[in-house]
């Protein structure tokens, strides 16, 4: 059997080429952008480190820092072979995508790289940001008039306060497989209240502009400003994964309908435009106290019964409900008599998203115990805010309840104490009561304690050095005993950062220090990645070892208060801190023996 000539010759040089040992080169190093140095607000581009006479370097190419005009995306690396001339040439590139953001003229400055061991410096490098180059098609084919995110408000102009919704809306004319979220900046001067759908975005047809998109709402979220002046939204940013044609199927005019055959993906990034928002001020005449809140409220009271024998405990609820930011009310006064004893409340809300703003409900309910006997009054409960409608302060006023208190009046010292025992004629006791107790001296050495203590002594000793020496093996070689070791000790030391931060009225950060130390408990506890740890997962985890419903439900609402509280107006009653302190140290102690 014999081989044409053409596929000999082929292999010869194949063979050739593979048998050619690379003749020495010199490394040269050089730095450039792609697809060019001017870039659209919103696209991509790619640093590039091309390193040629090698194909590795002595330590990885960092990315540089260009917070200031661009966000990291990612990197990857490329090793490559090419023959000109007889000659080979051997080299690496390192590939750092950015997202750009921030318009005008900005300096990618120079790297340091080491390659066989020589040092190199790359020049910097100078690029134009700008709004306008948006109307260039991008370097994989993609038009911004075929992928683009828009935001909307629900009102851009509001006042202090009062909530209004964003709406963040993705339009495409390509294929998009997926998407991820790039850049989601924080709006500062704004509480934030996550409302986005839940599950996968829900897509529809639209038409904009006389063209036809598929579109969806990947965000949206409802701010309460807290303070008046101009505020910017900045723009949120995403990467979408777009399916581009690269072929032609052969059998697709047969069958009539497109496929995947000469089919790619390529990352397409793109920009949300910003928003102005114009924050008006609340008028002057603010009434004390007043809750914040710019919307509507009414206020009812109820008990679980109207008649209670006194030194019984009643349970009062208070029920918030209408439309603003609700979270923001804390607590409100009772005005109740002297002799009946409040016990901190359990508050519990559910908010959501109505019309262009926020509605809901918040409970507050109270364990009241009442003293003293009589038909007593539990007095109404006011609570003020702002109606935007009218521009008017109003007042929401709850209905007395009257209360009958069963029982006598006690009479003399016992009439001055709320409860206890009181010992009177005991403040002299003897120091030793009952008969003496005699010895008998002598006896062997064999029966005493001190013998068999010092005997066993040294048994002892060895038996704690294994287990010390266990100790240590476990600790550098098993991480999820190391964790579950220092987990005790990393969240009390935490609580004190907490504790020492609301000293200092530093109450946003006091919530989050003290969220810290709950989650970092539990997933040293149970070896869970911190970082990115959910409610949800926490919930799910606690429940596969056993930790009841209602520690379960205890631990996601201690995390949800602290969310709240680190985007909360900085107001309150100074002891609050306190009280959720010692409830969440009391609650660490729970799931401390739920995990163990």
């Amino acid at each position: 059997m014999s081989v044409p000539t053409r596929a000999c010759g082929l292999i010869g040089v194949v063979l050739f080429a593979l048998g050619t040992p690379l003749a020495a080169q010199s490394v040269t190093v050089r730095a450039f952008v792609t697809p060019g140095t001017t870039i659209a607000v919103g696209s991509a581009f790619v640093l590039n480190v091309e390193v040629s006479g090698t194909q590795s370097m002595n330590r990885d190419v960092a990315p540089p820092d260009l917070g200031a005009f661009a966000r990291f995306l990612g990197s990857n690396t490329q090793s490559s072979v090419q023959m000109v001339n007889g000659r080979t040439t051997v080299s690496v590139t390192v590939q750092h995508r950015y997202q750009a953001l921030a318009e005008g003229v900005h300096t990618i400055p120079s790297m340091d790289i080491v390659a066989e061991g020589q040092s190199f410096t790359t020049d910097p490098i100078e690029v134009t940001i700008s709004a306008d180059a948006a109307q260039d098609v991008s370097s994989n084919g993609i038009g911004p008039d075929e992928l683009f995110i828009t935001a909307e408000a629900s009102r851009t102009s509001v006042r202090e306060g009062e909530p209004f919704v964003v709406e963040y809306r993705i339009w495409t004319k390509v294929d998009v497989t997926n998407f991820g979220m790039t850049a989601v900046p924080e709006p500062a001067g704004f509480w934030v209240e996550d409302v986005s759908p839940q599950g996968s975005p829900q897509v529809e047809e639209r038409t904009r502009n006389g063209e036809q998109y598929a579109t969806a709402v990947v965000r949206r979220v409802a701010l309460v400003p807290t303070g008046p002046g101009e505020r910017t939204i900045d723009p949120i940013g995403i990467e979408a994964a777009v399916r581009v044609q690269t072929g032609r199927d052969p059998f697709e005019r047969v069958f009539g309908r497109p496929s995947l055959f000469g089919t790619t993906t390529v990352p397409v990034t793109v920009l949300s435009n910003p928003l102005t928002i114009d924050v008006i001020p609340l008028p002057p005449g603010r009434p004390d106290p007043f809750t914040g809140v710019v919307g509507s409220l009414r206020v009812t009271t109820d008990v679980d019964r109207d008649s209670v024998d006194a030194n019984e405990a009643v349970t009062l609820t208070v029920r918030v409900t209408g439309d603003g930011h609700l979270r923001s009310i804390t607590p409100p006064a009772l005005g109740l008599p002297d002799d009946f004893e409040v016990f901190p409340p359990e508050v519990s809300e559910t908010v959501g998203v109505a019309g262009d703003g926020l509605s809901g409900a918040k409970t507050f309910e109270y364990v009241v115990i009442p003293r003293a006997p009589g038909r007593r009054e539990i007095p109404p409960v006011t609570l003020a805010y702002f109606d935007g409608a009218a521009g008017i302060y109003r007042e929401a006023v709850s209905d007395p309840i009257p209360l009958t208190v069963a029982g006598t009046v006690p009479e003399g010292p016992a009439a001055l104490t709320r409860g206890g025992v009181e010992q009177l004629r005991q403040d002299i006791r003897f120091i030793r009561l009952g008969s003496l107790e005699l010895r008998r001296s002598g006896g062997s050495v064999f029966s005493g304690a001190g013998f068999w203590i010092f005997a066993l002594l040294p048994l002892m000793g060895i038996a704690g050095a294994v287990a010390l020496r266990r100790h240590w093996d476990l600790l550098e070689g098993d991480v999820a005993y190391a964790r579950g070791k220092r987990a005790g000790r990393v969240a009390r030391r935490r609580l004190a950062d907490a504790r020492r931060l609301a000293d200092q009225d530093d109450r946003r950060a006091f919530y989050a220090e003290v969220s810290r130390a709950l989650t970092g408990l539990i997933s040293d506890r149970l070896n869970l990645a911190e970082a990115g740890l959910e409610s949800a997962s926490i919930e799910r985890a606690l429940e596969r070892v056993g930790a009841d419903e209602t520690l379960r439900n205890d631990v996601i609402d201690c995390l949800a208060q602290c969310d709240r509280q680190r985007f909360a107006p900085p107001t309150g009653d100074p002891d609050e801190t306190s009280r959720f302190l010692e409830r969440v140290e009391g609650l660490m102690d729970d799931v401390d023996r739920a995990v163990r």
